[in-house]
């Protein structure tokens, strides 16, 4: 995450910069709205580069995945740069709103009217001329894409929101990038045109605009979707966990432990489950735990025999088990670590692992199926129900498992409890960039 967060800074900076070469008269300029016109061009083109970055992540490759390392990372990155882009793009409409009530109320006196910097009409080109035509047109694409853009942003990260309305708006959201990319091209100032800050902002717009119809158009992960028909189902009650075992056809490549794939059931929208399964075995096994309107009941909808779509595997959660190993589940996040305990029983040794299975409320069924896996692996195993016992935190694993500095870290569970225990492991001095392995795959 730290090489990505750095990559994204650096872009930044040399956007700034090539914009700064490109406004020579800024520093020292004192008058108020030409600050204004350069700084509504910068707030845009730099809202257009990062809504156009997280357009590209949004779109499940193999080349993002191996960038970020891990599919997990390009929704975090795509949901910060998302964030960002419609901040920034909030201070762009203010910019350009603000200054204008401000001269009608007559707080601020109206400017001369600009003649416009760069060509002149007359030397301008038929295409030139034609962008300056449809400046209006921009204006409008402009002003009714940034409403939509800031409505839609409100409805995908409220948590109250369901799953369904979230997603629809994130399909949504690639027609009004296009929108906005419009705008973008069509309102550059006419002094940027031929200037590197120009040839930039168009990349940027074509880049996006070529993921938002890649979108638009149903590609996204179609090359790696597989057809695949339910073999069982079984229900843990006191957990709410749903076991779902698949077929794999011949299409399916395989995975490695602590991935996860995308699983479509009917004319329902594909959701990420973890894969439970070791790679080589003759089923894909996936637990799944009722947590929201779309996997409550769940169990009741889907039963053997039925056809689902498969899309994946994705993810880059890799265990290095020549190293000693922590491992901690925080309720369905266990099922990673059945993956990886099915492919360590098959190994004749292995460094020490302990595994630590966080829940609140035990499922016999579901505890008895893990004792026998971490048994037949050699992993040490502790079980902690949180209702009767206290949350896992660090000094309880470091009672356990001694030194630290020993060990790789896994972690799969909810986000709360992951940077709590971090932040009780550096008083440890325990590495967590390096050594503290994580999914970050959280939605909104």
């Amino acid at each position: 995450m730290k090489t990505v967060r750095d990559s994204i800074c650096l872009l930044i900076a040399v956007v700034s910069v090539i914009w700064c070469l490109s406004e020579p008269q800024l520093l020292s300029s004192t008058q108020f709205f030409y600050w204004r016109s350069a700084l509504i061009q910068y707030s845009g083109v730099l809202s257009l580069a990062l809504m156009s970055i997280a357009m590209v992540l949004a779109l499940r490759l193999p080349v993002v995945e191996q960038w970020v390392n891990g599919m997990d990372k390009a929704y975090r990155v795509h949901k910060w740069l998302g964030i960002s882009g419609v901040s920034l793009g909030i201070v762009h409409w203010l910019l350009y709103q603000v200054p204008k009530w401000l001269v009608q109320s007559g707080m601020l006196e109206k400017p001369l009217k600009h003649t416009g910097e760069g060509p002149s009409g007359n030397n301008l080109t038929a295409l030139e001329s034609w962008i300056v035509d449809l400046r209006d047109v921009g204006l409008s694409l402009g002003e009714w894409g940034f409403y939509l853009l800031v409505v839609l942003f409100v409805i995908s990260l409220w948590t109250v929101v369901k799953y369904k309305p979230f997603k629809v708006s994130h399909r949504m959201m690639a027609a009004v990038y296009l929108m906005i990319a419009v705008h973008s091209v069509l309102l550059i100032k006419r002094a940027y045109w031929g200037e590197p800050i120009y040839y930039i902002s168009i990349a940027f717009a074509l880049i996006g605009s070529a993921a938002a119809i890649y979108s638009l158009l149903g590609l996204v992960g179609r090359v790696n979707r597989h057809n695949m028909k339910v073999k069982s189902t079984r229900f843990f009650p006191q957990a709410r966990v749903m076991e779902l075992v698949l077929t794999p056809t011949d299409s399916w490549q395989g995975h490695k432990a602590g991935q996860f794939a995308y699983i479509r059931f009917g004319d329902e929208d594909p959701h990420p489950f973890t894969i439970a399964s070791a790679n080589g075995e003759p089923e894909l096994r996936f637990l799944i735990k009722e947590l929201g309107d779309f996997t409550t009941g769940l169990c009741e909808r889907v039963k053997a025999g039925d056809e689902v779509t498969l899309e994946g595997p994705y993810g880059r959660l890799e265990f290095d088990v020549s190293k000693p190993q922590i491992w901690i589940a925080g309720g369905v996040g266990i099922a990673v670590f059945f993956a990886i305990l099915a492919s360590l029983k098959e190994r004749k040794s292995h460094q020490p692992v302990h595994l630590f299975y966080c829940t609140r409320g035990l499922d016999s069924q579901l505890v008895d199926e893990l004792w026998r896996c971490a048994h037949h692996a050699d992993v040490e195993l502790s079980v902690i129900d949180t209702q009767v016992s206290p949350r896992l935190n660090a000094q309880h694993i470091v009672k356990q498992c001694g030194n630290l500095a020993d060990y790789e870290l896994y972690f799969c569970g909810p986000e709360a409890f992951s940077s709590a225990l971090k932040q009780q492991l550096m008083e440890y001095r325990f590495d967590t960039e390096h050594h503290y392995h994580e999914e970050l795959f959280v939605m909104r």
